[in-house]
């Protein structure tokens, strides 16, 4: 919807330089507002769904805490040693759940 704003507003000739210049900063401004704003509205869903109070981990925080590589997580996910979350359009893993299917103490 702000690119066909932009779009709308980059086509008129009559614009000058400093009006186009004008428009860009004020959409790149909303664009970056929303993007924060959805940032923060993520965090606060992502808050809202840890199970219990258990620990949500990315898939990098994942391979980096227990030191294997996205393929072996990957690996593990179709196997079905770990279910996978996702949320938000990310996958995480439970830090309990990760600990309990490994054998690990938590």
């Amino acid at each position: 919807m702000l690119l066909f704003f932009f779009y709308v507003v980059s086509s008129f000739a009559v614009l000058n330089t400093s009006k186009m210049d004008y428009f860009k900063e004020f959409f790149k401004k909303i664009e970056d507002l929303i993007d924060s704003r959805l940032n923060q509205f993520e965090c606060k869903l992502a808050e809202m769904y840890h199970p219990g109070g258990k620990e949500l981990m990315t898939r990098d925080e994942t391979a980096e805490y227990f030191g294997v590589s996205l393929g072996t997580l990957n690996n593990w996910s179709k196997s079905g040693v770990l279910v996978p979350i996702n949320f938000g359009g990310r996958v995480y893993y439970t830090r309990n759940e990760i600990q309990a299917k490994l054998g690990l103490a938590s």
